[in-house]
């Protein structure tokens, strides 16, 4: 369970922190990302993610501090909301950030607009055998159907199908205990 929640977060912040293919990472401010992410999508052939037709949305407050990113994240794990509060540092390259108590996942931003959405391959490597959980970022609920669109093609690229693609329920159970 803590683990999906961490790959979760370890996917926001890789939205915070890189993506220059989409706008230079030169310029890149993490303040302007600092706020609410939404969890509004998912795409994986893992058997506890696909289990779950009716996943509620989840969502991270992301704020700087210091030189680390601090997260309060909320996300729905077998129909039980989870809440977590997580420090991360920088990974080893641009793109890339860690929670220290994690290690083995690898998260790399797929596309980004910085403004609307965000899509985050997060790599998790148990017994040897590396898989990935593709998911969609937004700072609204709205699903934004050129971001969807994006989304379920970057899916199909990272050797996952269609029908492995989850539009999460727009019930905010879990979003409502960061209030």
């Amino acid at each position: 369970m803590r683990g999906n929640l961490l790959a979760a977060l370890l996917g926001l912040l890789v939205v915070l922190a890189a993506g220059k293919e989409d706008l230079g990472f030169q310029n890149f401010s993490l303040t302007q990302f600092s706020g609410m992410w939404y969890e509004i999508a998912l795409a994986s052939n893992l058997e506890h993610q696909s289990s779950s037709p009716r996943r509620k949305v989840g969502a991270v407050i992301v704020e700087q501090d210091g030189p680390h990113l601090s997260l309060t994240s909320v996300s729905d794990h077998m129909n039980l909301c989870m809440k977590e509060k997580n420090q991360a540092v920088k990974g080893d390259a641009p793109g890339k950030f860690k929670i220290p108590l994690e290690s083995g996942k690898e998260v790399i931003v797929v596309a980004t607009d910085y403004k609307t959405y965000a899509i985050m391959n997060i790599i998790l490597n148990r017994g040897g055998k590396p898989s990935s959980v593709l998911k969609l970022y937004s700072r609204t609920l709205e699903h934004n159907e050129k971001a969807t669109e994006k989304f379920v093609e970057k899916a199909v690229e990272q050797g996952l199908s269609v029908s492995n693609v989850q539009l999460l329920t727009k019930d905010l159970t879990c979003v409502n205990l960061l209030s």
